[in-house]
């Protein structure tokens, strides 16, 4: 009996088993690593979907508000929630707030881990877009543009966020060198010339786009912004 063959039968079947061993390995990491990378893209989705609905909800506020005759210059954001105070002196009336029965709308902070736990910031003191395609006009004052930030935004997020809203180019978020203004709005369109949210330097990624993110550049934050009444 030829024992040398067998040992080296054995030793084949044993390199073979070796190989195939290594292929499923490989098979089963690379399906761990797509699961993974399918679950944070589903988060963020999911996270996404919560905080357009949540803007979303504000938007529609203030236009039936303005629908039963409220001022722009008299819509609060006063709440019992936030740091900052946005008690605005043109509101005296419960029907002018958009946190309380005018609006009929509680404050919620951005979802957990969508930013740093910054609050959201509601400004008046920016236009969106260039002159050539703003989201409403970019006249001083009266083309300043309501909107809400959130500040310390979650890049992965940002990209997705950009992504479903067509702004920019996909998997990237505009720089904007100009900066922008973080005024709270108590009632006053901060006028004397508004900062320009463009995602400047060209192509101008912002420019029509009422919904999206953007990183300052002179601060080093990423935003999420999203205009809630556009003028």
């Amino acid at each position: 009996m030829n024992r040398s063959r067998e040992r080296g039968n054995v030793l084949w079947f044993i390199l073979i088993a070796i190989v195939l061993l290594g292929v499923l390995t490989g098979i089963l990491s690379r399906g761990s690593s797509s699961v993974d990378q399918s679950g944070d893209f589903e988060k963020a989705r999911i996270k996404a979907s919560q905080i357009l609905r949540y803007t979303k909800s504000v938007e529609t506020a203030i236009q039936q508000m303005q629908l039963r005759g409220i001022s722009e210059s008299d819509i609060s954001f006063e709440n019992p929630t936030t740091a900052v105070d946005y008690t605005n002196a043109n509101c005296s009336i419960d029907d002018c707030m958009i946190f309380d029965t005018g609006g009929g709308l509680t404050y919620r902070d951005p979802p957990a881990s969508a930013n740093d736990g910054s609050e959201w910031i509601f400004t008046a003191a920016n236009n969106v877009g260039t002159a050539a395609d703003p989201v409403g006009t970019t006249a001083a004052t009266t083309g300043n543009d309501l909107i809400m930030l959130m500040p310390n935004a979650d890049t992965s997020l940002c990209i997705q966020i950009n992504r479903d809203q067509g702004v920019g180019t996909a998997g990237t978020i505009p720089i904007e060198t100009t900066g922008i203004a973080t005024t709270e709005f108590t009632g006053t369109f901060v006028g004397g010339g508004p900062t320009i949210l463009d995602g400047d330097p060209g192509p101008f990624e912002l420019d029509g786009q009422p919904i999206g993110c953007f990183t300052d550049n002179a601060a080093s934050i990423t935003y999420f912004y999203a205009v809630i009444l556009e003028r």
